[in-house]
């Protein structure tokens, strides 16, 4: 395994050649990232294995433990600067996404419920929903900064705090979804989505791995769009706060 790993990190060579010869400036980060990247998997592959055997009490832990992670990663890529209220409203959004995505998988029989998916399912709705929640609240707090004039003119008009920022807030969730549906529209044309691609290594017929692909879709989608809805109206006082002192 480590041999292929290691003949496979020519990709990770090649790039870092490239960006070393056009002064690119990321080559430490890039280096940096993809190291992380495989110490990270290969740790989540033996720890996986063991949760696998100890049953769904302890993938619990394992999910909330994720989330937590999420939480933090969100507050880090929004701000530098300390703020527990960021990191409390991107738990608070994970963790209701991530039931109710639960709850909807189990109860249509898309998965059974067993540790051995909701683990990795569940994975992806957390990390999903890091990525549209560090998008769409750094470009909501952005354009609270840039266009406050705008949001004191919906306040001085009688607006309420909550109706003022509804137009930020349709802003940040477009924001935070246009990766997705970048990627939802090339989808069976240009590229295999991974789920569908590890369905078909190990065999599974092609259209059931299609069908399971379609709902993991659907339900990236919606979660996107709630994490980053609830996240901004918990947050929108906060971030008012902010920008006015």
């Amino acid at each position: 395994m480590f041999e292929s790993l290691l003949i496979s990190f020519s990709f990770v060579l090649l790039s870092l050649i490239l960006i070393l010869k056009e002064k690119l400036g990321i080559g430490k980060e890039i280096f940096i990232a993809e190291i992380m990247a495989l110490i990270q998997l290969i740790v989540l592959g033996y720890v996986i294995g063991i949760v696998f055997n100890l049953g769904i009490y302890y993938a619990s832990i394992m999910i909330l433990f994720m989330v937590s992670v999420s939480a933090f990663m969100v507050k880090r890529n929004v701000t530098k600067e300390k703020n527990r209220k960021i990191v409390c409203a991107a738990f608070l959004s994970t963790i209701t996404i991530t039931i109710i995505s639960l709850i909807i998988l189990t109860v249509s029989k898309t998965i059974l419920f067993e540790v051995r998916y909701l683990i990795p399912l569940m994975g992806m709705v957390i990390g999903n929903s890091t990525n549209a929640m560090s998008i769409g609240l750094e470009r909501f707090l952005n354009d609270l900064k840039s266009e406050k004039d705008v949001l004191w003119g919906y306040l001085a008009l009688g607006a309420t705090e909550k109706q003022a920022v509804n137009t930020f807030v349709k802003k940040a969730v477009r924001a935070a979804l246009t990766p997705h549906l970048n990627s939802t529209k090339a989808v069976g044309l240009i590229f295999i989505p991974g789920a569908m691609v590890g369905m078909l290594l190990a065999g599974v017929d092609p259209l059931e791995a299609a069908k399971v692909q379609i709902t993991i879709m659907w339900m990236i989608m919606a979660s996107n769009i709630f994490s980053v809805t609830i996240a901004c109206y918990l947050l929108y006082k906060e971030f008012i706060h902010q920008i006015s002192s």
